[in-house]
């Protein structure tokens, strides 16, 4: 089929699609350029600007012509003919300043193709200029350097200091030119890029998922905009006292200065310590040993680091015209897991643990919007933070039906490992008939009946299962104890009589390592050893799920010695070493036919697992394209979150079917608007969700979730 790639560059007096949401932005900016290419033609440029200004000599002499109607022939031919597809990167805001800014251009969703999108779900960079760097461009084929520059020149307002309130091809005119030249570029990078953009996870199955995924963005959601509006005060209100009473507390410190507020602690209270990030702070804020000024700084760094409270004038800013918020979802935003991330609200990242009762978030937010939530509430940037969720409100004469799949990682490492017992488990508790998942964890571990398993116990048994089901050791195991609120030294003290001798010993042989190695998480030797007591523990009532460990490794080397075959890892998966355009990949074929996508791979020096992606480079702290080191728990992560996700994608399309308009997909829980009868129910919806497809056949899938009129968690 012919191509078009397309670019444009636009302007917005309002501000930035990072600062507004690509939907609020497209629906206020000016089209400045479009810059184009029939498959290898040439590219082209028309510049929109000079249109205008012809369209206005036009009127002028009383001639009615529409601002496309100057638009070239053959861009204009392009657009109206069906049988073109239409190629850009980043193709959701090309599309949406096309049909919703100066141009009022609507081509439709399913002609629409998107090189970041096919980068992204094969791993790759989403930005232009770092995927052609990865991909090797030829330098020339890369963005100009003085590209942002001239970005900044004429897609902004001018400074406020100067005389003009932009910047345009009359004022700048050797700039403009090259803002041209700039912009036509970037169609030459793209469609080289597109030539070289793997497509095993780019076939007409994962297009449609991606063409649904637009339309659920282009709908968006209603917001309840008293409750916005009252956030965005509250949050400006209380960031004001908790600086004002953190400097009483720290001789006019800020909760931003880290460094200086360290020193302070340390001089003052002797503490000793070297950082005052979240997971140093949190535990001084609860320990009642420390003095009450001590306790009190710690929690209003805390509560000044809340970024969840920032969301509000986020939303507020972001909304449509007609009042709804569009654009959340990032399709294949999570790198290799293809899973959906948040975009501008970030719905992905709303806070779930540690949150009050959804009645005493309903009771905030009426006190919210009637600005007395702080005469009857105390933790007010807890509870600002737990009620964004409410912000998602159905329409008039509609109801939010909401579900989740239970569990689904957990089911899909068993089905995927072959985990027949657990498979079985997962099926008898469903119906009614078998044991709470984690009170079996414990109770299989430790070869007792599930009957006896205690609530402590059973407390036990849920860690060991979210801890330790991708490899993770003695430092995961703690992690999820922490976060569960277990007090690992109580535990093992009432733990260790009930570990068997042999397991005992393996553990203090392994204490011996750890301590030479630094590796004992700041544990005492006796809550150490029970910690890793129960990893092997739930290891070893977990043999299958440990074979597909050690299988995924020993596929992952021998594919990376022999570039071209494949090799088996448990029942399902298949991996191989794939070279594409001058790069290696590192391919598993999954279940549902998609594959998890390794760029790069290589054996370290030290014999580990690595690829290149995003991830921190060795005392960095922010995320850049570098080499990542991994291991066969961690991929195996991978593949069952992404399993998850076709899952979860798959049955999108009968959803839609059946009535359901999606608005938002949160982790493993789908968010629909439906008319507001009995038709439509979450029973009916968690049908669906929980529909196995071909492909995963055994697959254990449950799904339950809630009808409402205000979105909460489940």
């Amino acid at each position: 089929m012919t191509r078009l790639f397309l670019d444009t560059e636009t302007f917005c007096a309002l501000g930035g699609p990072a600062d507004l949401g690509t939907y609020r932005y497209a629906e206020n900016a000016e089209i400045l350029l479009v810059t184009y290419a029939l498959d290898d033609d040439p590219v082209s440029c028309w510049d929109v600007t000079k249109s205008i200004e012809e369209q206005a000599e036009a009127e002028a002499e009383c001639l009615d012509i529409p601002l496309t109607g100057f638009m070239p022939k053959d861009l204009s031919d392009a657009l109206e003919d069906e049988s073109v597809l239409v190629v850009a990167h980043h193709s959701t805001f090309d599309r949406n300043v096309l049909r919703l800014g100066n141009l009022r251009i609507d081509v439709p969703i399913e002609r629409w193709r998107c090189t970041m999108i096919q980068a992204l779900v094969h791993a790759l960079p989403a930005s232009l200029d770092g995927l052609g760097r990865t991909l090797g461009l030829p330098q020339e084929q890369q963005k100009i350097k003085e590209g942002r520059k001239l970005i900044q020149r004429f897609c902004k307002p001018a400074p406020k200091n100067h005389n003009a309130d932009r910047y345009d091809r009359h004022t700048h005119p050797d700039e403009w030119q090259r803002f041209i030249r700039y912009a036509m570029q970037d169609v030459e990078a793209m469609r080289e890029i597109h030539r070289r953009l793997p497509t095993w996870n780019w076939g007409e199955d994962t297009i449609a998922e991606w063409h649904l995924d637009q339309q659920i963005n282009d709908r968006g959601f209603a917001v309840d905009r008293e409750l916005v509006d009252a956030g965005v005060r509250a949050a400006v209100v209380e960031r004001r006292r908790i600086a004002e009473r953190f400097a009483q507390l720290t001789d006019g410190l800020a909760p931003t200065q880290r460094d200086k507020v360290r020193r302070f602690l340390n001089d003052t209270y002797g503490l000793g310590l070297e950082q005052t990030a979240k997971h140093v702070m949190a535990p001084i804020a609860a320990d009642d040993s420390q003095p009450a000024e001590v306790r009190e700084i710690a929690a209003l760094m805390l509560a000044a680091n809340k970024t969840s409270t920032a969301k509000y004038k986020t939303i507020r800013d972001a909304l449509s015209s007609d009042g709804r918020f569009r654009g959340g979802l990032q399709f294949a935003g999570a790198s290799r897991t293809r899973r959906w991330a948040g975009r501008t609200f970030q719905p992905q990242n709303l806070p779930s643990r540690g949150i009050p009762k959804p009645h005493v978030i309903e009771q905030y937010i009426e006190a919210l919007k009637a600005d007395c939530h702080d005469l009857l509430f105390d933790d007010l940037m807890l509870l600002g933070a737990a009620a964004l969720r409410g912000v998602v409100i159905a329409p008039p004469g509609k109801k939010l039906v909401v579900s989740d799949l239970s569990n689904i990682e957990g089911r899909m490492l068993a089905w995927v490992a072959g985990e027949k017992w657990k498979i079985k488990a997962f099926r008898d508790y469903d119906a009614g008939t078998g044991h709470d998942l984690y009170v079996l964890a414990y109770a299989n571990a430790f070869r007792i009946r599930p009957e006896d398993v205690t609530k402590d116990q059973r407390q036990i048994g849920k860690t060991m299962e979210l801890g330790l089901g991708y490899g993770g050791g003695v430092g995961a195991f703690v992690t999820f104890a922490q976060a569960f609120g277990i007090d690992l030294d109580a535990m093992a003290e009432r733990g260790r009589s009930t570990i068997p001798q042999d397991v005992l010993d393996e553990a203090a042989n392994a204490w011996d390592w750890a301590y030479l190695n630094d590796r004992t998480q700041d544990l005492e030797r006796d809550t150490w050893m029970v910690c890793d007591s129960f990893k092997r523990l739930w290891r070893r009532a977990h043999p299958e799920t440990v074979n597909l460990w050690n299988g995924l490794d020993s596929a992952a080397r021998k594919a990376l010695k022999a570039p071209g075959r494949t090799f088996r890892a448990g029942p399902y998966l298949r991996v191989g070493v794939r070279e594409h355009a001058g790069h290696r990949y590192l391919l598993i074929k999954l279940p549902s036919g998609r594959y998890l996508v390794y760029f790069d791979p290589m054996i370290s020096e030290h014999n580990g697992l690595t690829y290149m992606g995003m991830g921190n480079e060795e005392g960095g702290t922010a995320k850049v394209w570098c080499r990542v080191n991994t291991y066969s728990g961690k991929i195996c992560e991978n593949l069952c979150q992404g399993l998850a996700r076709d899952v979860l994608a798959a049955n999108m399309p009968a959803i839609e079917d059946a009535g359901y308009d999606l608005i938002l997909s949160v982790h493993d829980e789908n968010l629909t608007e439906a008319p507001n009868d009995p038709t439509y129910s979450e029973a009916d919806l968690s049908r669906h969700m929980a529909t196995v497809p071909e492909w995963a056949d055994g697959l254990p899938l449950a799904s339950a979730g809630f009808e409402a009129t205000r979105y909460r968690k489940g």
